[in-house]
């Protein structure tokens, strides 16, 4: 299992930064293309915003993972360990609906796209690959929310309060 989970991880890092990474080369293209030589092309503006698109939302997972999110944490900081538990399981299941919401919509809007033959302006590239990002960073999201619900929830959630018990107030410890 922990053999997957460090695949899995490095596959998210990889493809996060690598579709950042490729977006941004575009737009450095484009940028030299225009000022140095006059010619700027509008296929590398259209697919550097899908490169970034793609990088952003498949990223939104690994800053889950890291607990980078921005959240509202004073009272939860303020909170006796078992209540910080209890919320934490609430929030990160109202998450896990939120990233089943997101695959069911985003497979929606795909097949939408799909069903009507949609395609981009400049390159008449088609949008319902463009738009797979949607399900597919739900499903990233999903398979976070449930592994730290997996790890709230393990043992019947002693291992997290136990862990968390010497925490002093404030000290940055967030769901």
């Amino acid at each position: 299992m922990k053999k997957l989970s460090r695949i899995y991880t490095a596959f998210e890092d990889y493809f996060s930064g690598g579709m950042l990474f490729i977006g941004l080369t575009l737009v450095f293209i484009n940028v030299i293309l225009r000022y140095f030589f006059g010619k700027p092309q509008s296929l590398l503006d259209e697919f550097s915003v899908y490169f970034v698109i793609w990088g952003t939302m498949a990223g939104l997972s690994v800053a889950l993972r890291n607990d980078h999110h921005i959240k509202v944490d004073m009272l939860y900081n303020y909170l006796p360990v078992r209540a910080k538990w209890l919320v934490s399981i609430f929030s990160n299941t109202l998450g896990l609906a939120f990233a089943i919401f997101f695959v069911y919509y985003g497979v929606e809007l795909v097949q939408n796209y799909i069903l009507y033959g949609q395609r981009s302006t400049d390159s008449q590239f088609p949008l319902w690959i463009v738009n797979l990002i949607m399900p597919a960073s739900g499903v990233m999201l999903g398979i976070r929310f449930i592994e730290k619900l997996y790890n709230l929830l393990r043992d019947g959630g002693t291992h997290w309060l136990a862990k968390n018990r010497g925490e002093q107030h404030g000290d940055g410890l967030h769901f």
